[in-house]
């Protein structure tokens, strides 16, 4: 099982990359480039549900950092009361990069048709099978108008994609910044032409 350790590892090697996908709907396109910062881990991981360890009060970034460099030690945090409730999500977000690196439904996310009580908001879902688990990420927008993974989790026993409509992907590509590399992880049109 990965540990906050190996999570922060992954979601780290993430800073660099953007995500650029484009999706369709009944002769409507939508392009979504997605970033990662330090921040959005915390969230990401359900640090804010440990609240038995005063060292995750931090600024986020800075609790990311300390992760990172074994500061905050995988053991201290693991020794929360309430440890047991993010396990799972700090498992799965170790495997970030390859749900996004890979071809699973997106949809719309309208909260309206979500008949399950939530709080959680964004404007788009990505569900994911995980070692036969659903995961879901959900999607907002920045006031730049670039997109972040707003909240991630394990499905427990709600599925948040009921009553949602999918996208059709029609590309999906994978950026790394500091180099400019650009991987084509998915194109509709090259996978649908004959052979």
């Amino acid at each position: 099982m990965n540990n906050i350790l190996d999570s922060a590892k992954n979601f780290s090697r993430l800073l660099d990359v953007e995500y650029e996908i484009i999706l369709a709907k009944k002769g409507n396109q939508v392009r979504l480039v997605i970033s990662f910062e330090k921040f959005h881990f915390y969230h990401l991981a359900g640090l804010q549900y440990i609240t038995d360890i005063h060292e995750l009060d931090n600024q986020r970034e800075i609790v990311f950092d300390w992760i990172l460099s074994e500061s905050i030690k995988t053991e201290r945090i693991e020794s929360s009361q309430f440890y047991s409730k993010i396990k799972d999500r700090v498992h799965y977000l170790a495997q970030l990069e390859s749900i996004f690196d890979s071809n699973d439904t997106i949809f719309k996310y309208d909260e309206k048709e979500n008949i399950l009580t939530s709080q959680i908001t964004g404007e788009y879902l990505m569900k994911n099978i995980v070692e036969s688990r659903n995961i879901f990420t959900f999607l907002d927008k920045t006031k730049d108008g670039k997109y972040y993974c707003r909240s991630f989790f394990p499905q427990s026993f709600k599925d948040y994609s009921y009553r949602q409509k999918n996208w059709t992907v029609l590309s999906k590509k994978k950026i790394f910044k500091k180099v400019g590399e650009v991987i084509v992880l998915y194109d509709y049109f090259a996978d649908k032409s004959p052979r």
